[in-house]
């Protein structure tokens, strides 16, 4: 069985997107199924993404207290300079893989220092290399099928590449995960698209061979981790997504 890599596990665990078969897979794995929700406790113990997203400058003490806490020699740190002008692009060797857990591990000292330089390295981890959408508080309302529940799904299209963004509140405790769904209006034909963040919201690929004018309607479900790929029956929210 070849296992997802760690790179993906933390990119799940952020609620970003990744391919649907390695949501699959952690049905199917207990070691990929444990390092992900170890990954996700981590992201979900880091501070939040400055709001306006623009990163504030830490007092001169700040690096200093860092170390102190850390146990390392102090050193001054150079006021930063404007990038230099990047040089022809040269081949260089592919980062490690081991870079996701790397980045999840920063959240954590973060999380850990509570100051303002954890915010800018949790600011660091979180950011993409594309726009995000953060909220789909503009997307549609959909049917709340648990008390205390609340949803809202929408499609986009941007270059002819599908995402379907989907935002839960009121996400109840569990042992297992929420597992995002299309079916089609008699909900007996459905495909698994991913999983939620621990924030409650995904943004998740659909490909192309998906027939949206059937799959018609989004589904959330508690799932446990039992090994088994199927809908669990127990929906948190459900309906269409778009019109």
């Amino acid at each position: 069985m070849k296992h997802t890599d760690e790179e993906t596990l933390a990119m799940m665990a952020l609620g970003e997107e990744t391919d649907p078969s390695a949501s699959l897979h952690l049905n199917e794995c207990d070691a990929c199924r444990r390092e992900f929700e170890s990954l996700r406790r981590v992201v979900a113990a880091s501070p939040g993404v400055p709001p306006d997203g623009e990163l504030i400058a830490p007092p001169d003490d700040t690096w200093d207290a860092i170390a102190a806490e850390l146990r390392l020699q102090s050193r001054a740190v150079a006021p930063l300079r404007p990038p230099a002008p990047a040089p022809a692009a040269q081949p260089r060797p592919r980062a490690p893989r081991r870079f996701g857990r790397f980045a999840v591990a920063l959240a954590a000292c973060a999380a850990l220092l509570g100051a303002a330089a954890g915010s800018a390295i949790t600011w660091w981890m979180t950011r993409s290399e594309t726009a995000r959408v953060s909220t789909v508080a503009e997307g549609k309302r959909l049917q709340t099928l648990r008390t205390g529940s609340a949803g809202f799904a929408g499609l986009t299209n941007d270059s002819g590449r599908r995402s379907l963004e989907i935002t839960v509140k009121g996400l109840p405790e569990n042992s297992g995960y929420f597992e995002v769904w299309l079916m089609d209006s008699s909900h007996t034909k459905l495909v698994s698209m991913g999983v939620l963040g621990p924030d409650g919201r995904a943004v998740l690929p659909v490909p192309d061979t998906i027939d949206l004018r059937e799959y018609s309607v989004v589904d959330v479900s508690v799932q446990p981790y039992n090994g088994k790929p199927d809908h669990s029956g127990e929906s948190l929210v459900r309906g269409t997504y778009a019109g």
